[in-house]
Order: C-alpha cells, then structure tokens, then sequence
C-alpha cells in the first residue's frame, strides 16, 4: 500500500472527528487566526493545537500525515479529545506509527471481555482458563480444576503458582522449572502497571516469602510469556507427566490472556515438533 493511501485514511479519521466538535464548547467564539474548519463546520486546525497547548501546526502535521512518529503524548491528547473509540485508537498508531499502540486508551474500558471468550473455553476439550493482567481467574472450563488437588481453582494462577503450599509439589520441580521461570512475568507486569495496587502488594509477598523471595530477586531466565512452555506437572489425578502452556490474547481486550494447557503423561515430554508456518504461494 502506498504511503499516499496511509496518510489520505488517518486524515479522513481525524478530520471525521474534528468536524464534530464545536468551538462554542471550548468557549471559542471566532476563528482561529490559521487554519481551516472543515466542511459543515467543527474545530480548526489551529484550534484543535490551541484547546491542547500544541505549538502551531502541530495538529496540523499529524492529520495530514506529516507527523508519521508523533510523540505519544500528542496522540493520546487528540485520542482523548476526539473521544475515539478503542478500534479508532488502533488506527491511529498503525497509520502513524505502522504499529499497535503500547496500552489502550481507557484503562478501565480494558477490564472486560466479550462473554464469548467463555464458549472459546467451554469448547476445548484441555484445561483452559481466561486470566487478566493480574493473573486473576475470571473464567474457566470445567477441565480446569482437574489439575488441581481436591479441585479447588485459586482466585490468582501467578499467586498460587509463587507463594501456593501445594503449587510446590504439583508444579513439577518447582524451585528449578517453574518458579525461575514465573518470577520474571511479575517484574514485566510491574513494569508495565507501576499504579496497580494489587500487583504491588503481590510483588511485596513474594518477596517476604523465605522460597519465593530470593528466586524473584534473581529473576532468574527472562520470560514474560509461557507460550510453548513445557514444565513437568504432577496431575493430581493422572500423576506425573508434562504440562505444555499455550497462550492467545483476544484482540477486543489485550489485557486478557487465554491459557490452555495440555497434559501428557510419562517421564518423557512430548516430542518437540517443527514450528508451524504458512505455505508459500498456496502450495
């Protein structure tokens, strides 16, 4: 696609938005002195640059496709003021940036998920569970409380996995195949939610605990996914074996993670196969 075509489709969306707000609303009552309203009316340019505290002809360079690595700040400045949705913020960095934007918009317009998710769950015939960014469990299939002792599915998978009694003798060595492995995923999370008041106060936790504590200050291997993980597990009910991780984020609400879990047992884990790729030229 044409750099032409990536500029002329970011300037329709915000243009589309620009149009329908108001100077009265901003207490404007002329024109600002450059730049011009769109057709039937709406904020100009310069206007838009003023209610912000841009610079003159900041705005005006990024709708018209001439500001393509806009700081973040200002796209989310006009994201908020344009009130666009979480798709229309989407768009806004892939045609600037050529990539999807580091967080959404609103926070806490990213703390549900499509009630779909639950039948994508409901339809595996493994383990699977559908977690948020705080690792709590907020849906599960009903393979899932098999894998734990006496069936009891914990409120928080990261916490059980760190600081649960009986995650360490169900997680297979534990202290060598999985905590090392776990620990770095809540440094990610920290990093990336400095605010979140749970997070901390599970972080502080694990380090209080005399195991747990000193393997997170370590932090051990960098993983800040499971995806393709393969850990030995001792089912409660199929005894010991491999436990693979998979993992998928669903696209309406990245802050949610789908874990499905495949269990097979024996002393030997299952056989490593090639990775999976599309076939060129449909042959």
């Amino acid at each position: 696609m044409k750099n032409s075509a990536l500029k002329e489709a970011l300037r329709i969306l915000l243009q589309r938005h620009r149009a329908a707000l108001s100077p009265d609303d901003y207490g404007i009552n002329r024109l600002a002195p450059q730049g011009r309203r769109p057709a039937g009316g709406g904020l100009s340019q310069a206007q838009v640059d003023d209610i912000l505290g841009f610079g003159r002809g900041t705005y005006e360079r990024l709708e018209n496709g001439r500001y393509r690595e806009a700081p973040e700040h200002v796209l989310k400045a006009v994201a908020e003021l344009f009130d666009l949705n979480p798709h229309e913020w989407v768009w806004l960095w892939r045609m600037t940036w050529r990539r999807d934007p580091p967080y959404p918009l609103r926070q806490d317009t990213d703390e549900t998920v499509p009630y779909s998710w639950y039948r994508v769950l409901d339809g595996q015939p493994h383990p699977a569970y559908l977690t948020n960014h705080r690792w709590e469990v907020v849906a599960h299939n009903k393979h899932f409380p098999r894998i734990f002792p006496e069936h009891k599915v914990p409120q928080n998978t990261m916490e059980w996995m760190l600081l649960g009694e009986d995650a360490r003798h169900t997680l297979g060595d534990w202290a060598h195949a999985w905590a090392p492995f776990v620990a770095p995923h809540v440094w990610a999370a920290r990093a990336a939610h400095p605010d979140d008041e749970y997070l901390a106060n599970l972080e502080q936790r694990i380090l209080a605990d005399p195991d747990a504590g000193p393997i997170y200050r370590d932090f051990g291997p960098i993983f800040v996914h499971p995806d393709g993980a393969c850990r030995p597990f001792n089912h409660p009910e199929e005894g010991p074996g491999w436990m693979t991780l998979h993992t998928s984020i669903p696209r309406s609400s990245p802050r949610f993670v789908t874990m499905l879990m495949i269990f097979d047992p024996g002393p030997e884990p299952p056989k490593t196969m090639p990775p999976l790729r599309a076939r060129h030229g449909g042959a």
